[in-house]
């Protein structure tokens, strides 16, 4: 049949023409990103209650919210953080609940959260249920207007928006850094006191007037009118122009009596700074699966007009721009496709000869084109993953080929009819490569069916490698003995060299080969010995679950204690970036206050932030200066600002807030605070923990004017009166809003009197009531001030009060080394009955990720079991493969410590691709016995010539593997999958070589001895 196939030539022709071409033009249309795109599944669930305490904020809302959201299906953890006057309540969902069905489960979240409402405070405000916090925004521009105010930099900060969210391609856009516009009604007490005003009188005028008020309908006949009031308020000067009337008559008008201005709302939710110039953000998230480099192309364009209409001082800065990234990424892939494309002709010129080299190098180009196809076809885009898996295959895809193109060339060398010689090969090991390639891809099965993030994030490698390993196999079958004759014209191409087993090279195998045979017991002894010692000495492994990333920026969390003022904040961020930006090698930083501007990474963290947190985005002129700055940093704060609680953060998996976190649940904060601190000062007594805190921070101070009862009812005025004139007479109360356009400006009465800066101030307060003529002073009403401790964060687990201790493992070790260090100490700690313990972080969740991993690896190994028993129809010989496959450990173990790598989950990806390719040579040579013996040699002599016969091919193989690796070598994520492949594949071929045969031998009692006459 495949004879017949064969010669078919214009339709194989035009199907390789076609492959070419389209691969071209699939590379071109591809989508390209930076990181496999992965939901977060987490939703968030926004509470805003004003003037709560964090305590009142846990019972009376988030409490109430949790116990309805606990009711909602697959939920995996509640998370929530409950802070003065907002609940914040974090849904994460089972790994294992697939994606299209989260937009179902949102849904339903939706309706718990809106079933629940009705039982929250009068004061709190609708729930907000955000399910795409997470998005990435992987542009994001900062955009600067010296010379210009606040107010004009929204108004051309919202042009660029509406310019460039209108380009296809992009999504959606947020801007970070707005504060918000208010209208500032403010009065003097003494004045409004000598005309016998009531505030509260005005507050109630301009809510009538600024109120949406629907006055039904009538009906006339068959139709039904809707009647109208007139239109609100919406301009400053009609709110001037407000007449306010006096309960005991006669009317003032409000800008008689008052000031209005336009201002912004204190305290300012964040800011921003971009190299010490007051600013604001926007952040692009772009369509699934485009390519970004295209889309990058058609902003700059846009970019280009619009800055041709902005005026001069209208800066747009990147902070951070995928489009670059990406393209730069793609352009590192095309080198290290050529390098390797390269490396293979090289090795297979000098060992085959350059035809050989060629034909075979020519079938991998078209297994990778044919790959971009297919991709293209399932919108599966190139990025990180992908790319990195590309490369991987690299070497595989070669295995097939030079099996075929090697056999080739021994039949040419034996005589056999050219046209028989071109598909003798590809029919007779077709089945075997095939059972083998299975057995290769199934190896990776384990990774695509992880249920957890990491597995996720990295489910594109198995895609992409069964693509690529099935390719090269139709390819190896179809176009290798296709071109071959066009390759090899001659009965016996010049410079193409098929085994010679009486050179040296073979010669020295041979020997060593029937040494072992003669000496199997001894041998195998010995080799069990030596994988034993591997296995021991991987004690000196280092584990990591994922490495930094190799980046050109980092950032730093810079955090003043609980309850400093966001202003301190402030001016703390522009005096550090200022001396950042002096640094040598530094060429931008971005400062931001109150939060993070935006998830412009997959990988990084994001904190929750407040009024006390600052960050810096910093920019190095080269990957290569972050080493050395970043120690520089964090000595430049550690000194200047000693007081403040700083991290600085290289790029990588964002599983946890923390390395190391040890969590405490149970029902009293003092208790659970006395347990961290516990914990905390075990992890301060270890060098190697920094970043030593807990997520609970400190307590802070609330000043507590305690109100009478007997004093204050007497007068007329209750306890909402007092709250009501201290809010006025500190931030201001919101009475109201106006529109201009779309956007709403909060109407905040205040008093001209600046209680802030005389705390004494606060007992003359002036409280009115809501009908009293004249004001009351604050003492007049109140017992005694007290200044109180209390926590604003308190965070909850499923329901139960939680508190984690939390450190970093220092340069140059990893979490888990750290965490073993104390881990014994910190389980001994006396936890009470009703409180319980438990490790989270990264070192949790790594092993979380690995267990998830390793789930369906029996479930693999079954697999490959039944295909390799298939093939075989025996049980002797699957025995002897899955013997072989854990010497591959030996050459892992002997990489990893002799380069100091550490073994992270990319790294066990790796372990289980070598796999792959251990059983894949396993079953070629013991396919290639069975098939000597089936040809009428004996058992020995067909062991023998089957080990000579592979042994070109598998070392070739191993060899194209091998160099091929070595463009991820330097790579952050993918380094430790290069060694343990590159040494581990260098040990594992001998080991097939030489292993595979003495167990054949071995098991099927193979006699030896004839072996000694010959050599005697």
């Amino acid at each position: 049949m495949l004879e017949k196939l064969l010669n078919q030539k214009a339709m194989i022709s035009t199907i390789l023409f076609a492959v070419l071409f389209g691969g071209l033009i699939a590379y071109n249309n591809i989508g390209k990103l930076e990181d496999a795109e992965i939901p977060i599944k987490s939703a968030m669930v926004i509470t805003v209650y004003p003037g709560a305490t964090a305590h009142e904020v846990e019972l009376e809302v988030t409490d109430v919210l949790e116990k309805a959201i606990q009711k909602l299906e697959n939920v995996d953890e509640i998370n929530s953080i409950s802070r003065p006057g907002v609940s914040m309540i974090t849904i994460d969902i089972q790994e294992t609940v697939k994606t299209p069905k989260l937009p179902q489960l949102w849904d339903h979240l939706r309706r718990k959260v809106n079933d629940v409402k009705g039982s929250l405070p009068a004061g709190a405000m609708e729930p907000i249920v955000n399910d795409d916090f997470a998005d990435v925004y992987g542009i994001l521009y900062a955009i600067t207007a010296e010379g210009f105010s606040h107010k004009e930099l929204i108004k051309y900060t919202e042009y660029i928006e509406r310019e460039l969210v209108g380009i296809e391609g992009v999504r959606r856009s947020q801007v970070f850094g707005e504060e918000m516009e208010v209208v500032d009604v403010t009065f003097s007490p003494e004045k409004l006191a000598g005309l016998s005003i009531n505030p509260m009188v005005i507050a109630a005028a301009i809510q009538n007037e600024t109120a949406i008020i629907d006055p039904g309908s009538i009906v006339t006949g068959k139709e039904s009118i809707r009647v109208g009031v007139g239109q609100k308020i919406t301009t400053l000067e009609e709110i001037e122009n407000l007449l306010i009337q006096v309960p005991g008559g006669g009317n003032f008008r409000l800008g008689d009596i008052a000031t209005i201005s336009r201002s912004y709302m204190e305290p300012k939710q964040e800011a921003l700074y971009y190299n010490n110039k007051a600013g604001l953000v926007l952040g692009l998230s772009n369509e699934s699966g485009i390519n970004v480099v295209k889309l990058g192309e058609k902003l700059d364009a846009k970019l280009a007009e619009i800055q041709k209409e902005l005026p001069v001082g209208i800066e747009v800065n990147q902070v951070y721009y995928q489009p670059d990234r990406v393209d730069a990424a793609v352009k590192d892939f095309m080198m290290n496709l050529v390098v390797s494309v390269g490396i293979v002709i090289v090795v297979l010129m000098f060992a085959m000869g350059l035809r050989s080299g060629l034909l075979i190098s020519s079938g991998l180009v078209f297994t990778i084109l044919g790959t971009l196809i297919v991709m293209l076809a399932i919108d599966l885009p190139l990025h990180r993953v992908s790319l990195a898996a590309i490369i991987l295959a690299m070497g595989m895809l070669v295995d097939n080929a030079i099996v075929v193109a090697d056999g080739i060339l021994v039949d040419l060398k034996n005589g056999m009819d050219r046209s028989k010689a071109f598909v003798n090969t590809a029919q007779k090991t077709a089945l075997p490569l095939l059972g083998a390639t299975a057995v290769a891809i199934l190896a990776f099965l384990p990774l695509r069916m992880s249920p957890n993030a990491a597995g996720e994030f990295l489910a594109s490698l198995f895609t992409v490698l069964i693509i690529s390993l099935s390719l090269s196999w139709l390819f190896a079958m179809i176009q290798t003995p296709f071109n071959a004759k066009y390759f090899y014209r001659k009965e016996r191409p010049k410079g193409e060299h098929a085994e010679h087993y009486d050179n040296k090279f073979y010669t020295a195998f041979r020997r060593f080969l029937e040494w072992a045979l003669r000496h199997k017991i001894l041998f195998t002894t010995s080799s069990f010995a030596i994988l034993f010692f591997a296995f021991y000495s991987f004690r000196f492994v280092t584990v990591d679950f994922m490495s930094k990333m190799d980046y050109d920026q980092f950032y730093v969390e810079y955090y003043l204690p609980q309850g400093s003022d966001i202003n301190a904040v402030e001016a703390d961020v522009e005096s550090i970036q200022e001396d950042i930006l002096k640094m040598d090698g530094v060429h931008s930083v971005t400062g931001s206050v109150g939060r993070p501007p935006a998830r412009y990474l997959l990988m990084r963290g994001m904190a929750k932030g407040g009024a006390n947190y600052g960050e810096f985005i910093i920019q190095t002129n080269d990957p290569e200066r972050v080493p050395i700055l970043i120690p520089e940093i964090e000595d430049y704060l550690n000194k200047n600002y000693p007081n403040a609680f700083t991290r600085v953060i290289e790029y990588g998996a964002a599983f946890a807030d923390a390395d190391i976190e040890v969590e405490f649940t149970g029902p009293d904060p003092a208790v659970l605070k006395d347990l961290a601190n516990q914990a905390k000062q075990i992890f301060l007594e270890e060098p190697a923990a920094i970043h030593v805190t807990d997520n609970w921070k400190n307590q802070t101070k609330k000043i507590v004017p305690k109100y009478s009862v007997e004093r204050a009812q007497p007068l007329g005025l209750t306890r909402s009166d007092m709250g009501n004139s201290i809010k006025i007479a500190t931030n201001g109360m919101p009475i109201g809003a106006i529109y201009e356009g779309d956007k709403m400006m909060p109407i905040v009465l205040k008093t001209s009197n600046d209680v802030a800066q005389n705390m004494e101030g606060l007992m003359t307060i002036p409280v009115w009531g809501q009908r009293s003529v004249a004001s009351m002073p604050l003492a007049q009403i109140v017992d005694t001030m007290q200044v109180t401790w209390e926590y604003e964060l308190v965070n909850r687990l499923n329901g139960e009060r939680s508190i984690k201790a939390q450190c970093d493992a220092a340069k140059g070790f990893t979490a888990q080394q750290v965490q073993d260090k104390f881990q014994a100490k910190v389980e001994a700690i006396n936890v009470p009955e009703g409180y319980k313990v438990r490790w989270e972080g990264a070192t949790a969740r790594s092993g979380d990720a690995n267990e998830a991993l390793f789930m369906f690896l029996p479930l693999a190994i079954g697999l490959m079991a039944i295909i390799i028993i298939g093939l075989f129809n025996n049980l002797k010989q699957p025995v002897i493969i899955f013997l072989v496959v854990p010497f591959a450990f030996v050459g892992v173990v002997l990489g990893l410590v002799s380069t100091g790598t550490f073994l992270t989950f990319a790294g066990i990806i790796g372990a289980l691709g070598l796999i792959g390719m251990m059983i894949k040579n396993a079953v070629v040579l013991l396919d290639e016995i069975n098939h000597n013996l089936r040809t009428g040699k004996p058992r020995l002599e067909s062991t023998i010539d089957a080990a000579l016969s592979r042994l070109r091919p598998v070392m070739m193989a191993s060899l194209t593997t091998i160099l091929g690796m070595t463009p991820l070598i330097n790579d952050a994520m993918f380094s430790s999958t290069a060694i343990v492949i590159m040494f581990g594949l260098a040990v594992g071929s001998v080991i097939t070589l030489v292993v595979v045969p003495v167990l054949y031998t071995v098991l099927y009692r193979v006699d030896s001895s004839e072996l000694k006459k010959i050599r005697s």
